[in-house]
Formats: structure tokens, sequence, C-alpha cells
């Protein structure tokens, strides 16, 4: 016999249901990094090789990190050795923090990466920094490049795309 309390206790349940279904992933800081990169189309390659060196579970848990996101055009365009480079080529691109714009600014514009470079903004528009790496207690070196989209919000961290990979000379 079907009775108020089982309709209830059954409507009850599809609701609590429903409540698990997949949210859509949006850049707005609820989602953790590697989660909004796979939204990001212009740096899938980028989250294919933070996937393959083991980086995923790191950008996916409760510490925070800025993440310099290469666009799939600058991916492509680095040199094969720093592609394949696995882990310690992406640390190159990877710092301890949430660190939007102003923070870095407010930092002199230099940023400490995982690999122990710094990144400086050397240049470019308040709107679109160029920025370019160094050895530590070094001048910049090497080819810079311009942030295109800044402080993408994420919960553990922020992406800054970039057009290049910054690699020391």
């Amino acid at each position: 016999m079907i009775t108020r309390r089982s309709l209830f206790a059954a409507g009850g349940g599809a609701l609590a249901l429903a409540g698990c279904a997949t949210e859509q992933v949006t850049a707005d800081g609820r989602f953790p990094v590697m989660s909004v990169l796979g939204i990001l189309s212009d740096v899938s390659d980028f989250r294919s090789a933070l996937r393959s060196a083991g980086l995923a579970d790191m950008l996916s848990g409760a510490e925070t990190f800025t993440v310099f996101a290469p666009t799939n055009l600058a991916w492509g365009a680095a040199p094969a050795e720093f592609r394949n480079g696995g882990a310690a080529s992406l640390r190159n691109l990877i710092a301890g923090g949430r660190l939007r714009l102003p923070d870095i600014q407010a930092r002199g514009g230099r940023v400490r990466m995982l690999s122990g470079i710094d990144l400086r903004i050397v240049g470019g528009t308040p709107a679109e920094p160029r920025i370019q790496a160094a050895r530590a207690n070094a001048a910049p070196s090497g080819a810079s490049a311009s942030i295109v989209r800044p402080n993408i919000l994420c919960s553990n961290g922020v992406i800054h795309v970039v057009q290049g990979v910054l690699i020391p000379a």
C-alpha cells in the first residue's frame, strides 16, 4: 500500500539525487585549477601535458597555485625538450599561492616558480603585461610573452593565460 509518507520519501530521494547532478564548470572561483583548465579550449595541450606529467592531482587539491598556462599555439612552438620534459619543465609555469596581477605587481612584478626560476613583469600594458623568465637572482633572459587573459579565478588558485612558454636563456 502506498502511503503519503512513502510518496514523500520517494520524492525526497529524487530531489536528493537531482542535487547530485554534475554542475557546469565555470571560471568563477568555485572549481579547482585542473577543472577550469578543462573549459579553456585554447590551453588544452598544456592541460594534457599536466595530466601526462602527473601534476593533475596537485592542481586539483586544496593547496593553492598560480598557473601561467600557455595557449595551444605557444605550447606547440616551445622546444620539444621542454614539451617532453615532464613535471620538471612544467614547474617553470606554476607558482605556489594565489597571485592575481595586483598581487604580482605588489611583489615588484616578480614571482618565484616551483622550479626555482622567477617570472618578472618586463613591460606591456596593465591589462596585458609582458613577462619574462629569469634564473634565480639573475636578469630576465630568453623570450617574453604577454598575459592575454589574467586572473581566471579557481577554488585553489589563479590561471593566467600566456602567449608563450617562458624559459630563461
